[in-house]
């Protein structure tokens, strides 16, 4: 079994790698404003759990999870998941309203 030490460092490490690799790319306006709010909640989230274990035992015991960090895990999927979800939503909006538009456009 992994250390508590080494999982909290990596959360943090990955915390702060994640906020300052959004904030660089911000700062270059390469990425849009709902992309940076989710990936610094998500950063934050990942700080959070790192300081303050006691949240992930204490859910993973009312989860029935055998091991914090698995809930951790679960957490970090079903987070890239719910995100890449609402990414795929938009994508299909988007291709909807091209193909509208194009419907339009040759019906003029």
């Amino acid at each position: 079994m992994f250390d508590q030490t080494l999982i909290r460092v990596c959360l943090i490490l990955g915390s702060f790698i994640t906020a300052g690799y959004i904030l660089r790319r911000v700062r270059h306006a390469k990425v849009q404003i709902e992309d940076t709010i989710f990936w610094l909640m998500f950063s934050a989230a990942l700080l959070i759990l790192a300081i303050f274990p006691g949240i992930a035992y204490w859910a993973a015991n009312l989860l029935g999870f055998m091991s914090p960090i698995n809930f951790v895990y679960v957490v970090i999927i079903f987070l890239l998941l719910a995100k890449q979800f609402k990414v795929r939503i938009l994508t299909e909006q988007v291709a909807l309203n091209e193909e509208k538009a194009e419907r339009d456009k040759l019906d003029l």
